[in-house]
């Protein structure tokens, strides 16, 4: 008996130890992009999934309906965005919010609410293809045919046909001041699935008939190859926004130092303003005739002014951490901390 009890308790230790690791609170991960965004509503859904001319008599040869309607494929892109915490906030703009006309485009309408938010950028997202298509067996289809007649029983999974997948989205990102020529613009595309028997529904069929020539389920292979065309568009689209590089105004860093935060600026410009937030909160600010008394005249140079500032954080103070810069120019520059949850302190 005594034996036995190392074996017993190390389910038990295994169990602790994984409760322990449940507990503990997940890491912060670092901003890819430390600026607040206004995001606009998804655009071009219903074109891209809108039935072409004629498909209802001739339709394009193997097209597979998509399984999302447009508000659904609205809002699946939508909450991806917000959901990947590319930037620092994202506010999420309303139809109501934005007034258009024939001489305003959505994204001039935008920057009212931009400077209402006081958001860095603004971002569009257009659907421009939601198209579906079997393109047959593939490859596999040999050895998964020997299989078949080999082996008294269908090989399910084997990946023996393929499919196009064309969900195509463009994102483009704004200056609030500059709404006519994007800062950035990003296309991200999903691309070929293949799907094995299991996954296109099995069909009483494939008792005489090998698997890679069964198309299967309709409804079923509509389901799959959306879900996974989604999910590859979105880890493309947020990759492409986590690495894409955000043209800079001036140079603006910004660290926890202790209890307090250090901020440093180096431009070309003169700086108006000056200014480091908790949440909502003003911690410190300095307007335009007194950020001369922030420059470091040993860093400085000619054409470069280096400005320097540290700014205590109170106890009290548990919201991120956020310090915007504005030159002469009116070029803006963000960066965020994120919150400790413990006031300012590391």
């Amino acid at each position: 008996m005594t034996r036995r009890a190392p074996l017993v308790l190390l389910p038990l230790a295994a169990a602790c130890a994984l409760s322990a690791c449940a507990s503990a609170p997940p890491p912060i991960e670092p901003l890819a992009h430390p600026y607040k965004v206004v995001l606009l509503p998804v655009e071009g859904a219903e074109t891209a999934l809108a039935a072409r001319p004629g498909d209802a008599a001739d339709p394009e040869e193997g097209e597979v309906p998509f399984a999302l309607t447009p508000e659904q494929l609205r809002d699946t892109i939508r909450d991806g965005v917000v959901d990947a915490h590319v930037f620092s906030d994202i506010v999420v703009a309303a139809p109501s919010e934005l007034r258009t006309d024939e001489f305003t485009d959505v994204v001039a309408a935008a920057t009212t609410v931009a400077r209402r938010e006081r958001a860095d950028l603004i971002m569009r997202v257009r659907v421009n293809s939601a198209r579906l298509q079997d393109l047959g067996p593939n490859g596999s289809k040999l050895w998964s045919s020997f299989l078949w007649f080999m082996v008294p029983a269908p090989v399910w999974f084997a990946d023996d046909r393929s499919y196009a997948t064309s969900l195509v989205v463009q994102a483009e990102l704004f200056d609030p001041a500059d709404p006519v020529k994007p800062t950035a613009s990003i296309v991200a595309s999903s691309g070929e699935q293949e799907l094995d028997l299991f996954d296109r529904g099995v069909s009483p069929l494939v008792i005489v008939v090998p698997p890679a020539w069964l198309a299967g389920n309709l409804e079923t292979v509509s389901k799959e190859l959306t879900s996974r065309s989604v999910r590859q568009l979105m880890e493309k689209l947020v990759e492409e926004l986590r690495t894409r590089e955000i043209p800079s105004r001036f140079a603006l860093d910004a660290s926890r130092e202790g209890a307090a935060v250090a901020v440093r600026v180096a431009t070309r410009r003169r700086l108006r303003s000056l200014e480091v937030y908790s949440g909502e909160r003003l911690l410190r600010g300095w307007a335009e005739r007194e950020m001369q008394t922030l420059v470091d005249a040993a860093a400085s140079r000619p054409d470069e002014t280096v400005y320097a500032a540290r700014v205590d954080v109170p106890p009290d103070a548990r919201d991120a951490i956020r310090v915007v810069a504005e030159d002469e120019a009116g070029g803006r520059e963000v960066r965020t901390l994120p919150s400790t949850g413990a006031g300012g302190g590391r």
